[in-house]
């Protein structure tokens, strides 16, 4: 296997890299197990249903109330067909509460806090129906975030309620239903380190039982730092602050990332994030040298159709999160945040893989290898000589002796006679197999069944019993042993009968009744049983000469 590697990437690259490829994977591999719900299920999360006055009642979770939904999803028909159930960049959220109007719920996340959870960033989208209430008594939704004790921690930044009512900023209306759409919300947990935090979601419908309200669910968790994507040399540099929040860059910027001139390694940056609920919190850090040389191990050759494993042997020092982005040179999609993928490839050919690695801070990397794929051996049997009989299915026909052939050219060959060569010499009938390789790792078996062909009986048309050893009997020329039956039957030129034999090596002597029979023309029928099983039929004339 050829590789190359190209550690050198324009600016250009990296702003393609970060733009394009980064956003295409979506929010990121969470930190948090299944905090998104990326398992199809709800291992770590604790569920509870119940009523209006106490939705933690019962412990556990309520089909129907308690739903995974999949992507693709179909839009949600309660807001008019406008909300999609799952976020952008997702596979899988959760679906708090039912529209049925008399039920209560939630979901509760515990994060041990840690340098990499501190900042735990949840969307939500919510759908409330609106009819004639008082706030205390509608459909509501609530986000709490409490300390073991179970106690909100920031009652401006933990907390958040919302009841239905029409009007509210940043929603929308359908019907009777107020509904928002996702909504990213980030909290910093840094001082919480060391301790455990729970994140709690709460739906009610209505209190009097009728209208209903509920929400879906994502979140994940990150290190409360920024990234910065810069390669040695580059004039600049780009760095972007977690996700989830409003930004401020000492540059005037506010998007998630900015662009820093004339970077240096120790430079500090900083970035002022604001979440939906107005809270405020500064995230500063220091360019780094993130050192990334992508490497894989895969086999040089491989066969079509089969399995390929690749191997990632990336190094990246300091030790910094990454992503892998595999291409495997065939038009197949790349393959995102895999460490050690497998592949199966179509068609027999050279293919070029290349491996991209991106991790934080770090200047990309990427390198190339080609493999072979390699088409299985075909097997085809011929004999030579051929025989006059037509091969049926995997059946051939030989008469006597005969080489047995398949193709040449692969490395190895092994037929069920012991022999390793890709000709054999048959002289028994029966069945041949044959296993080739082909590049030590395409095996291949078939078989072919070997069966005498038959030779039809062929007569003279003259003989002469004179006793001088030539032609003094009237039989078959040929005399072949799948012959299984035999009768023969001369007969005068007015049709008496006048020999008969079911030996097919006696033969007429030119007698008849003892008496020599005069010379002229005579008639023969014969009926022959060959050893498919086949009953033939052959007349003809035979001239007498005396």
């Amino acid at each position: 296997m050829s590789y190359t590697r190209n550690t050198s990437l324009t600016f250009a690259f990296i702003l393609f890299v970060h733009s394009f490829i980064v956003p295409f994977n979506g929010q990121g591999q969470s930190n948090c197990p299944n905090s998104d719900f990326s398992l199809g299920d709800f291992s770590n999360w604790e569920g509870y249903y119940g009523d209006f006055n106490n939705p933690a009642l019962h412990v556990g979770f309520a089909v129907n109330r308690h739903m995974i939904i999949k992507a693709p999803a179909a839009f949600d028909p309660n807001t008019c067909d406008k909300l999609n159930p799952i976020p952008p960049g997702a596979a899988y959220s959760a679906r708090l509460g039912d529209d049925t109007g008399s039920h209560a719920e939630q979901l509760k996340y515990t994060v041990g806090v840690t340098d990499e959870t501190n900042m735990f960033i949840y969307k939500y989208a919510v759908v409330l129906q609106d009819l004639p209430h008082t706030p205390e008594d509608s459909p509501s939704f609530t986000i709490e975030v409490s300390d073991s004790s179970g106690n909100v921690i920031d009652s401006i930044c933990g907390y958040y309620y919302v009841f239905a009512n029409q009007g509210m900023p940043g929603w929308h209306l359908c019907k009777n239903v107020v509904w928002k759409d996702w909504t990213p919300m980030g909290i910093d947990l840094t001082k919480y380190i060391g301790q455990t935090v729970s994140i709690i979601f709460t739906t009610r419908d209505c209190a009097l039982g009728v209208h209903y309200g509920y929400a879906y669910l994502s979140a994940y968790c990150s290190p409360k730092h920024l990234t910065f994507t810069f390669c040695p040399g580059d004039p600049v540099a780009i760095v972007t602050a977690p996700s989830g929040f409003l930004y401020l860059w000492p540059n005037g910027d506010t998007t998630q990332s900015t662009i820093i001139q004339n970077p240096y390694v120790g430079m500090v940056d900083s970035c002022v994030l604001t979440s939906a609920n107005g809270c405020k919190v500064t995230v500063k850090d220091t360019l780094k040298i993130v050192i990334a040389q992508a490497g894989f191990g895969a086999p040089r050759q491989s066969c079509r159709g089969s399995i390929v494993q690749f191997h990632d042997s990336s190094t990246i020092n300091p030790d910094a999160p990454a992503n892998r982005i595999w291409d495997f040179g065939d038009g197949s999609p790349l393959i995102t945040n895999i460490l050690n993928p497998w592949h199966a490839y179509d068609s027999a050919g050279t293919y070029e893989v290349t491996l991209i690695i991106l991790c934080d801070g770090g200047c990309p990397d990427t390198i190339k290898k080609t493999i072979d794929i390699l088409s299985f051996p075909e097997i085809q049997f011929t004999v030579n000589p051929p025989c006059n009989e037509n091969s049926r299915n995997d059946t051939l026909f030989f008469y006597k002796e005969v080489q047995l052939n398949v193709a040449q050219g692969y490395d190895h060959y092994r037929w069920n006679t012991g022999d390793t060569t890709f000709s054999i010499k048959v002289t028994d009938q029966g069945w041949y197999s044959v296993s080739i390789e082909n590049a030590g790792n395409c095996h291949v078996t078939d078989s072919v069944l070997l069966l005498p062909c038959f030779v039809a009986l062929s007569m003279p048309n003259a003989f002469s019993p004179n006793g001088d050893g030539l032609n003094d009997l009237f039989l078959p020329m040929v005399h072949t042993e799948n012959i299984l039956a035999f009768h023969m039957q001369i007969f005068d030129r007015w049709g008496k009968d006048i020999f008969g034999t079911q030996d097919i090596g006696q033969g007429w002597d030119g007698t008849i009744a003892g008496e020599q029979a005069p010379p002229g023309v005579y008639v023969y029928t014969i009926t022959y049983l060959n050893d498919f099983g086949e009953n033939k039929n052959l007349t003809g004339t035979v001239t007498l000469i005396r």
